[in-house]
């Protein structure tokens, strides 16, 4: 069974290195824009490093966020 995330603010987090050291982006969605997934990242996606476990929660989190876009 398919981990359950709450998309509405905060949000949900994924963890990442960037050039600053350890972070993370956020992925929400605003219940004023429910088809809308907005990610807040620490820095540019070029120089944001991910594990590949980092990478699978991300992949996850993003997959999960879209389902609840469409069931929107």
């Amino acid at each position: 069974m398919p981990q359950r995330y709450d998309f509405s603010d905060p949000g949900e987090r994924a963890r990442c290195v960037h050039e600053g050291g350890p972070g993370s982006v956020r992925v929400w969605i605003s219940p004023h824009t429910p088809t809308v997934v907005q990610i807040d990242t620490p820095t540019v996606y070029n120089r944001t490093r991910w594990t590949l476990a980092q990478a699978r929660h991300l992949r996850a989190v993003l997959d999960a966020a879209i389902r609840a876009g469409e069931r929107a």
